[in-house]
């Protein structure tokens, strides 16, 4: 079965974290599945094939028509007012553009297997060439659930072309604002939402599995082959990184 791995991150992310992450997926990943970057301006990386998030012309619509307006950048207005000056859940400017990546990486593979990890991700040990179709198994989607919390989206599994119409309503729904009625507007309510609105075989990995605030990558099937660093140990990474360069 045709397979991708689909990662972006920004230039700063290309120099904190990104060159460690498309290093690992060159040492530990299937040579069978091609990587694909997506940025949002062109950096030297190791490896990979490079796509640019211009070339995503409902996302660059998008960016256009949010940027000057503060409130789908996670700042607290006077017409809008939050509990904190910033908060990440209201900052669709910075985090919708993953799902217009999805939709049209899933597009120009057209049928086969889409694995999406997050940039900030390491490959810890070389992976299995059927370990991405068993993630999904006999599903269309699959992702790592919080219960009644919205799911982390730092993996997402996708079967194509099965999983577009769900694409298709994720970019729909920042295209049309309808994301503003949600309680967050992040990619990972907006993946929530859509999995709720659209018929598609879906693989929750990981609610049973989810207590309380914990992290849920180290319990995920994830673990033994991916770390996701985030939070305490992103910003531990990303200082040891720095102190060795």
């Amino acid at each position: 079965m045709t397979s991708v791995l689909v990662t972006s991150f920004s230039p700063r992310g290309a120099f904190l974290y990104g060159r460690r992450m498309v290093e690992s997926v060159a040492r530990h990943w299937p040579s069978t599945t091609p990587l694909v970057v997506y940025l949002d301006r062109g950096v030297p990386l190791p490896a990979g094939e490079v796509r640019m998030t211009s070339s995503l012309p409902d996302w660059v619509v998008c960016r256009r028509r949010w940027d000057a307006d503060p409130t789908v950048q996670g700042l607290s207005t006077v017409q809008t007012p939050r509990p904190k000056p910033y908060h990440y859940r209201w900052d669709a400017r910075r985090f919708a553009v993953k799902v217009f990546v999805w939709r049209d990486a899933a597009r120009r593979l057209g049928q086969g297997v889409l694995t999406w990890l997050d940039g900030d991700t390491v490959i810890t040990r070389p992976v299995p060439h059927d370990w991405p179709a068993a993630l999904l198994g006999s599903a269309d989607v699959a992702y790592l659930g919080r219960g009644s919390m919205h799911p982390e989206t730092g993996y997402v599994g996708f079967r194509v072309p099965e999983a577009l119409p769900l694409l298709d309503w994720l970019c729909d729904c920042y295209s049309t604002d309808a994301f503003r009625a949600l309680p967050g507007w992040t990619d990972c309510h907006v993946l929530r939402a859509g999995l709720a609105a659209v018929p598609v075989r879906a693989a929750d990995l990981t609610s049973h599995l989810y207590v309380g605030k914990s992290h849920i990558w180290p319990v995920s099937p994830l673990a033994p082959f991916v770390t996701h660093y985030k939070g305490k140990s992103k910003r531990e990474a990303d200082a040891k990184r720095r102190a060795v360069a």
